[in-house]
This record gives structure tokens, C-alpha cells and sequence, in this order.
């Protein structure tokens, strides 16, 4: 199956969904429209029993009006999309039949065949590279991403086609990135001779917590969401747009297909995902790739400042952290917690972790690192020894 027929059959999944969904929401809207008009025909033989005046009677029949009405346009919705969707469904099982005969491409079925051709995709990088009209790699400036845009660019400028690459940052702001970060990510697309955006989401992290009056968690990761992921949607619309091609417009991305649509397909593209953290510090030391310096104080992710996933020795570890480098944000990390009156976490409060980290602190002094610590820990000595040879000469 070639790269063309797997776009088709995700194509066809994409509309599938797409109206599958469609239906299933006009069917939720059918059953309020119908509890409304229930409710109204109710008012109305109440109004009708109870003798009102003519003029008062016409009035409550007008209203009643408006409820039916809406009914029987959610019914006449109800059927189009039934029918929009079974026709989808029958296009894709018509693409599918001849790739695996007897097997369904509805519901969980549907999910894990797109999952398989997505896998599929990805073991053709060259070949993925090739087809695609524009290719999006979101950073945050951290080891994984740098890695990725690392091997993403390698890949596109064998193939000839590094014109096609986009690097995106999300800025989060200085209340919750560390310092450096956006520069940080500016400077590895400039190494690497690639486009550079910057979104940014009005208020940062800590206006969306004082908005909400709640700090995200796992199961609601709304940083992630607001400050991200729809932040660089749009993005999609712009290079569509720019690229103004007839057909529909293929971009590789770290986001998933609900940014497709009809003018676009958005694929799902994860390049070092197979990679373990060692090989990760591999390749930075062995292509000399610049990381962040919070890596060699020992954080191991170059997340927001206090991550809300974070283990608690390292939400300590980055409050000693922001101390040495003269930061403030854990004040006011502690202050909006206060003021909103909601938990960092569940059972663990900003407080808290500044409590921990003032122990830590008279008992061991401030922190302490060097530049290269990160790879001493992850890949040896000779390895951080290299890595800052090949830095210095390339810098």
C-alpha cells in the first residue's frame, strides 16, 4: 500500500468520523429540542385549562410555537446527518474492502486501522517526507524536541526539501518558562536554516490559572491545550492558505488529526518516540546540539518552571533552582495560590514545596552545576568532555 492509498483511507476515516460525530451530536441536540417542545406543549394545556384571557391564550400558543418548531428542524438535522454518515462509512468501506476483506472500519475498529497506517507512515520517513506539502515541528526547546527537529531536518534536507520545515514555539512567558527558552529554539532553527514561529497565548500559564481559579492537573491539562496546542492550530489555516494548492494540502506535524479538514490533512508524526532518554543525550553530544542549562542542574524536563506532573524532589529542586538564578516566581507562585484558594496539587501546595526547598537549602547550601553536567549524568564523562569541545569550535 503506497503512501498515496494510505492518505485516501485516512482521508475517508477523517470524513467518517467527522460525520459520525456530526450525527451523534445532532441526536443530543434532538433530545433537548424534543424535552423543550415536551415542555412547552405542557405550559400550553396549562394555560389552555386554566381560562385566560384570549389575548393571553394567543400569547402562550406563540410561545409554544418556537419549541415545536425547533423540534422539527432538530428532526429534519437528525435524518441529513444519518444519512451523511452512513454514506461515509460506506465510501470508506468501499476504500478499505480491498486491503482487508471481512474486517470492519467502524468505531474501535476505525481508531486502531488509523493507528496501524499512521505506524506504517512512520516507517517510511523518507518517502513521508517526499509526499508531504509542509512539515511542522512544535518545540519547546527541550532535549526531546531538539532531537526531533534534529532528525526531522536531516531527514528533509536529504531528501532536498528542507524549504518545507517549520519550527513553532509556544511561549509560555516568563512567569513559567525558564529563561532562555524562546531564544534557546530561535538559535536551533537558525543552526538548522529552517522558518521560525513564536505563538503566544495572552496571560501565559499564570493568567489562565487566575482566570480559572484552578491550577491544571493530569486528567485536565489546559496549559497544554490553551497555551499550545490552540495556539499553533491556526498555524494549519495560514500555511494552507500560503501554499494555495488545489488539492488537499499534507502537513507532518506533532498534533493530531483533529487539526484536518477538508483543505487538509494533518498527520500525526513522532520521530524519536522509539528513543530512550540515553539515546536522546547520545545524539545531542555526538551532533554537538545546544540544550537548555536547567538540564545540568539536574531538571529533567524542560517544562514549565513548577509542572503539575512533576515529581515533588523536582519541584523542589526547581525552587532552589530559581533562587540561584535570582527568580522571584516562587513568590508569586505561593501568592496566586493563595489568592485563587486552590492547591498546586491534590495533597501538595507551592507552599509546601518552598518549605522543602528552604530545608534543603541550609542543609546542603545553594545549587551547585556546571556546564555539561546533564551529559556527565546521561552519557559519561568523555561524552560532556566532546560535547563541549564540538560546541566551542562551533560557536
Amino acid at each position: 500500500m503506497d503512501i498515496s492509498t494510505r492518505r485516501r483511507l485516512l482521508e475517508g476515516m477523517r470524513r467518517a468520523h467527522q460525520a459520525d460525530a456530526a450525527h451523534t451530536a445532532t441526536a443530543r441536540a434532538r433530545t433537548r429540542a424534543a424535552m423543550a417542545a415536551a415542555d412547552a406543549r405542557a405550559r400550553l394545556a396549562h394555560a389552555e385549562a386554566s381560562g385566560l384571557s384570549a389575548d393571553k391564550l394567543e400569547a402562550a400558543r406563540a410561545a409554544a410555537d418556537g419549541p415545536a418548531r425547533r423540534e422539527q428542524e432538530a428532526r429534519g438535522k437528525l435524518c441529513r446527518t444519518f444519512t451523511a454518515a452512513r454514506a461515509a462509512n460506506s465510501t470508506l468501506g468501499a476504500l478499505y474492502a480491498p486491503y482487508a476483506r471481512g474486517r470492519g472500519t467502524g468505531g474501535r475498529d476505525r481508531s486502531v486501522i488509523a493507528a496501524g497506517i499512521l505506524s506504517e507512515l512512520a516507517e517510511t520517513p523518507r518517502e513521508l517526507v517526499l509526499a508531504a506539502d509542509a512539515i511542522v515541528v512544535s518545540t519547546s526547546g527541550g532535549k526531546d524536541s531538539l532531537v526531533c527537529g534534529d532528525r526531522v531536518v536531516t531527514l528533509a534536507a536529504e531528501a532536498g526539501c528542507l524549504d518545507k520545515v517549520v519550527l513553532v514555539h509556544a511561549d509560555l512567558g516568563e512567569e513559567s518558562e525558564w529563561p532562555g527558552v524562546r531564544e534557546l529554539a530561535q538559535r536551533q532553527a537558525e543552526r538548522w536554516g529552517v522558518r521560525f514561529l513564536v505563538v503566544k497565548a495572552e496571560g501565559g500559564l499564570l493568567g489562565l490559572v487566575e482566570k480559572r481559579g484552578m491550577w491544571p492537573d493530569a486528567a485536565r491539562r489546559l496549559c497544554t491545550a490553551s497555551l499550545k496546542r490552540d495556539k499553533i492550530g491556526p498555524l494549519f489555516k495560514q500555511i494552507t492558505d500560503a501554499l494555495g494548492l488545489d488539492g488537499q494540502t499534507l502537513i507532518l506535524s506533532a498534533l493530531d488529526m483533529r487539526a484536518s479538514n477538508g483543505r487538509r490533512m494533518v498527520l500525526t508524526w513522532h520521530p524519536v518516540l522509539e528513543l530512550t532518554e540515553a539515546a536522546v543525550w547520545r545524539r545531542i553530544a555526538d551532533a554537538a546540539l545546544e540544550y537548555h542549562p536547567v538540564y545540568d542542574a539536574l531538571i529533567p524536563r524542560l517544562s514549565c518552571v513548577f509542572c503539575v506532573l512533576a515529581g515533588r524532589d523536582v519541584l523542589v529542586r526547581a525552587v532552589r533552582l530559581c533562587w540561584a538564578l535570582g527568580l522571584d516566581l516562587p513568590t508569586r507562585y505561593v501568592a496566586l495560590e493563595e489568592h485563587i484558594g486552590h492547591r498546586f496539587r491534590e495533597k501538595l501546595s507551592i507552599a509546601d514545596i518552598v518549605a522543602e526547598a528552604t530545608l534543603a537549602e541550609a542543609e546542603e547550601g545553594p545549587l551547585i552545576w556546571v556546564r555539561g553536567d546533564a551529559l556527565r549524568r546521561h552519557a559519561g564523562e568523555e561524552a560532556a568532555a566532546g560535547y563541549l569541545r564540538n560546541l566551542a569550535a562551533a560557536a
